[in-house]
């Protein structure tokens, strides 16, 4: 019982702490391998930073102009640092910016492997709390029939 007991909370906290990433995660790495949205190159004019320290947040203004030809946007930004003049390739998906760099694709497939694991963790944890629930009190791999070895 004490097993049950001390796996299934861990089980809960380990689905719940893949729960926000992975609502990030999944559709950030789409969008950084460019098949998802408008792909285009964004050129940056200036980027601002505000607060300081671990606080700090850096948007990049400039201007966005589509692969395939069509209308370019002069009032693009996007949440990366870059510097003035860099032509970075991105792709617009629902109104937003979206880095299409090896960077921004291995860093969001890092937070995917980590969700991966927690999920895979999380489950294995609470089936095997369910498994327990039903074991008889003889311990864990008990069966009914069976003596205990010792």
């Amino acid at each position: 019982m004490k097993e049950r007991t001390k796996r299934w909370p861990v089980g809960l906290v380990c689905l719940l702490m893949a729960f926000l990433p992975g609502v990030y995660a999944v559709p950030g790495l789409v969008r950084s391998t460019g098949l998802v949205g408008t792909p285009g190159t964004f050129t940056v004019l200036l980027c601002e930073t505000s607060g300081t320290g671990r606080g700090s947040h850096t948007v990049c203004h400039g201007t966005f102009r589509p692969d395939g030809g069509g209308r370019p946007d002069d009032r693009a930004s996007i949440d990366t640092e870059y510097d003035r003049g860099e032509r970075v390739a991105v792709t617009r998906s629902g109104g937003a910016y979206y880095s299409v760099t090896p960077e921004a694709f291995f860093g969001w497939l890092a937070v995917d492997c980590v969700v991966v694991f927690l999920l895979f963790m999380g489950g294995r944890l609470l089936r095997r709390a369910a498994h327990m629930r039903g074991a008889p009190s003889g311990g864990v791999g008990a069966h009914p029939g069976r003596r205990p070895v010792h």
